[in-house]
């Protein structure tokens, strides 16, 4: 009996050391910009990943961590870190991590794929990640990281062909006040994007 007790205290804290080490690495990650410093990152989320295979959260990070670094990654590298961040984003939904926040990440992924070719993935990509957006925000009206998205992808279309920062700006405003009114079920979960926002909004309104 105290072998069989031993054996789940042992456990238990071997749960609770991984929980505080994933607390750890998002608290790291909110801080991070720079691809070397996000690689690191995802390294250490991707471990997390495959020693606990049912933590939906770390298959969470993983890839939306690999998903940043392929939205700052040169055009010849995006599409191998979209696909290692859905190896992990398809995870995470078999879970049912949070519909809302998978269709999101989803929305930002394809965001991510129309920098290899703006000029020849924009339209079908473009038209992918706004589909994804309009799915996270029908699952969650108060999520504010599909408006972000898709104000990015509105930002950066060029004014030809409907975009620009004029027609950006009352989305970027919109996800604003989505976000001072957003609270994390948990600290650790998903509540990024104000950094990327904060700086859309005053380049926007130059």
């Amino acid at each position: 009996m105290k072998k069989i007790l031993l054996v789940i205290s042992l456990l238990l804290l071997q749960i609770v050391r991984g929980q505080d080490f994933l607390s750890q690495k998002i608290v790291e990650l909110d801080k991070a910009y720079n691809n070397k410093e996000l690689q690191a990152l995802a390294n250490d989320f991707e471990r997390i990943a495959l020693a606990e295979k049912n933590n939906s959260l770390a298959q969470y990070y993983t890839a939306y961590t690999y998903v940043r670094i392929a939205d700052q990654a040169k055009e010849n590298l995006i599409d191998s870190y979209c696909d290692k961040a859905e190896e992990y984003l398809k995870k995470a939904i078999s879970l049912g991590f949070d519909s809302s926040e998978t269709n999101a990440l989803y929305a930002y992924l394809y965001s991510a794929k129309v920098k290899v070719s703006p000029m020849f993935r924009g339209s079908k990509m473009g038209k992918i990640s706004k589909e994804y957006g309009q799915k996270a925000i029908k699952e969650n009206p108060a999520n504010p990281r599909p408006y972000l998205i898709r104000a990015i992808g509105v930002y950066y279309t060029p004014k030809v062909f409907g975009g620009g920062k004029e027609k950006a700006l009352p989305i970027l405003e919109e996800a604003s006040e989505k976000f001072k009114n957003f609270v994390p079920k948990t600290p650790q979960y998903p509540h990024w994007g104000q950094g990327m926002l904060n700086y859309l909004l005053e380049e926007a309104k130059k």
